[in-house]
This record gives structure tokens, sequence and C-alpha cells, in this order.
């Protein structure tokens, strides 16, 4: 239940309470006035009588209203005090040790920052009136806004990425600390980040490949930015937040025995839940309608677009064989595939201009493992120029 849901219904209950105690003076008030009679030959006020006195025998429990009022109002508290002081429970730095000038490490950070963990796109300025909202070049990790609530995105706040480049904060981070971050969300200062970004995901992650991300970090080109605001979280969100679990549980790439293991890794990593696996109320992924798609996002160019049901269902990719998938990402490497977006017109936020360049075995093994995933029926318009959320939310008020 959002919040948004939530208050209504606590301000009924309240609204609730003050009725039964002021119809309860009210009979309280008559029967003093010796209409006591007259309620008793009055359907209507015998039938409210009998709710008052004799159902909810209110004048026994309406004592214990105010204390139990004060109790759960103390529970409450305790549990949001708790939850925002001595949650998470910050673990320990690890011991690590990386060798930066191993150049294996560096080609596979590379490849993984720039075109699988896409860590590029969501730390840099992107040219929004571009289709896919591709990265402007030279300004790779200088941070950005990436996610607001005020754009129209269904994000609980104002998220502003920050500058990943050896200039930006995580420059004067030890490796031990910028690997804490990137597996359980928690800051060298102690301070958590929101699960936007996708630290339950990295958790997962092989020591590897997360080492190769950072030797990767390192080597940026280092620019002086900082957010151009400051990342706000609506409170009950900042709340549930604190609440994931932050124990690393990762996965060996020797573990990968076939080619579904080795594309779930990889979907993992690419954090493709983000966009097309739907939330529950508590922000969390809903794994039954896993990559079912049709989540909303509003284009700056104009008009919404819809992410794919990527499930092997007819309404999904159920009718696409490996080679359509895979020609799908590499018919972007085209020059012409990335191209300007008139005001009103189709435009993306998938970062096909980052993902065009995975290589195509990474590829044939994602398509692997989506094939694998439970079809779910969910024709999926790609681009409005009205918000379809907004437009059925209206329909169903009807």
């Amino acid at each position: 239940m959002k919040m948004d849901i939530a208050l209504p219904i606590l301000l009924f209950f309240v609204f609730l309470v003050i009725v039964f105690i002021l119809i309860d003076r009210m009979l309280e008030v008559f029967k003093k006035k010796q209409y006591h009679d007259a309620i008793q030959h009055d359907r209507f006020m015998r039938t409210v009588d009998w709710i008052f006195n004799s159902f909810f025998e209110w004048r026994r429990w309406k004592k214990y209203l105010l204390v139990g009022t004060t109790i759960i109002i103390m529970v409450l508290g305790i549990s949001i005090s708790f939850i925002q002081f001595a949650l998470p429970s910050v673990p320990p730095l690890p011991t690590i040790n990386i060798n930066h000038q191993d150049s294996t490490l560096l080609k596979r950070g590379k490849y993984l920052v720039e075109h699988v963990a896409i860590c590029t796109d969501c730390h840099s300025p992107r040219d929004v009136n571009s289709y896919s909202w591709p990265v402007i070049a030279g300004q790779e990790g200088a941070g950005g806004p990436f996610l607001s609530k005020k754009a129209g995105f269904d994000f609980p706040g104002e998220s502003f990425t920050p500058n990943i480049t050896p200039a930006g904060e995580i420059g004067k981070w030890t490796d031990a600390q910028l690997y804490r971050l990137l597996t359980t969300g928690i800051k060298a200062d102690g301070n958590t980040i929101n699960h936007a970004m996708p630290f339950e995901a990295f958790g997962k992650a092989d020591p590897e490949d997360l080492k190769a991300i950072i030797v990767y970090l390192r080597t940026l080109r280092p620019i002086h930015n900082s957010p151009e605001g400051k990342t706000q979280i609506d409170y009950f969100y900042q709340l549930t937040n604190r609440l994931i679990p932050r124990t690393p549980k990762p996965i060996y790439k020797t573990e990968l025995k076939n080619a579904v293991d080795s594309g779930r890794y990889l979907v993992m990593l690419a954090a493709c839940n983000d966009c097309h696996t739907p939330k529950k109320w508590d922000d969390s992924f809903d794994t039954k309608r896993a990559f079912m798609g049709g989540i909303e996002f509003p284009m700056p160019t104009g008009g919404f677009v819809h992410s794919a049901n990527l499930t092997p269902d007819e309404s999904g990719i159920g009718d696409w064989n490996e080679d359509t998938f895979v020609n799908r990402f590499l018919s972007y490497r085209d020059s012409t595939a990335i191209y300007k977006v008139s005001t009103g017109a189709a435009n993306s936020l998938m970062p096909w201009s980052a993902f065009r360049y995975m290589e195509e075995a990474d590829l044939r093994r994602i398509y692997a493992y989506l094939r694998t995933l439970p079809p779910i029926h969910n024709p999926v318009v790609k681009f409005t120029k009205e918000s379809y959320r907004l437009k059925k939310a209206r329909e169903e008020e009807r």
C-alpha cells in the first residue's frame, strides 16, 4: 500500500472514531434528558443504541482507546526510530587486493561499465534530444540527473547521480570502500544510497567482475563536476530502503554451467529488471510479473515510452528467434540509428547506444535465459502521445 493510499485510510479511521464518540455522547445526552423511552420506540435510534452499547460495548472499551492509541504510537515511533538510526547494519570493509595494472581486468571493466552494467549511462549527462538518450561524448561518469517524480517518472523522489570519475567523491575512497558501496549500497561515511543504484544485483556479481569495474572507473578522465541538485527520496521509501538485506552473495562465473546461467547473470548485471519488471507497493520488484514490461517513462522530447515485454509470450518476444533478438541490438551500430528526435516524435529510454556494443555471444546468452521465463500476456504500446498510465487510471475511475 503506497503512502498516497495509506493516508486517506488513516484519516477515514480517525473520522470513524470521532463519529463513534459523537454518537455515543448524543445517546448519553438523550438518556439524561429522559428521552430513553423515545429511543426505544424509534427503530433507527434503537439500532444505533444497540450498536454502541451492546455490540461494541462502547462504554467499556472507550476508556482504553486513549491508552491503546498511545501504545500504538509509541510502538510505531520506536520501530521507525530503530529503522532510521539502527538499520542497516553496516558491514565491515572487505579485505581485497586489486592489481590496477592488470590489462585483463581493465578490458573486462571497460566492457562492463560501458556496455553491460552501463554505469556511465546513469552517471553521465545525456543527450535527451537524441534517440535513446546517449551519453554526451567526453562527459562519461561526470554525473547528472537521472530519475525525478517532478519530471513525471514513477519514482519516489528525485535522484541525481554522483560524479564517478576520479575527480568525484569516490576518487578519495579506497578500493575496499568502493567495493562495499557496489555490493551493499553503503557509502564510505556509513550512509545508505537508494536502490535506484542496483547494489542488490552487484552484491551477487562475481568479485572479479567488481574488481574489473573498480579498475576501469579509476581510469576515467577526471571531470570536475557536481550534481545539479541533492537526491531526495520520499520518507516512506527511505525507511523501506533501510530494510533491504546488505549481505553480498556472489555468483562466481565458474558456477555458470550453460548459456541460460550466463544469460541470467548478464541480465542481473545489466539491471534489466529496473525498466522491464513492475514494482510492488514497497518499491520492490514484483517477481510474479517479471520482465512483462509496460512501465511508462516520460520523454523530454514529448510523449511517453513503455518498456517492452521480454517474456516468451506472443505479446513479448515469443515469435523472435535468436538471430532476430541479436540483430535488434547490432542494428544500432549503424551511424544513422541514433538520430535527433523532433518534438513529439517516438523516442526511447532503452540505452541502445550502450548495449549495441555488447558481445554477440553475450546477447545470445541473454536470449537463451529470456526464453526460460514464464510467458506473460501483456501487449505493450511502445510509444503514446498521452500518458497511457493516467488515461487508464481515469478510465478505471469511471
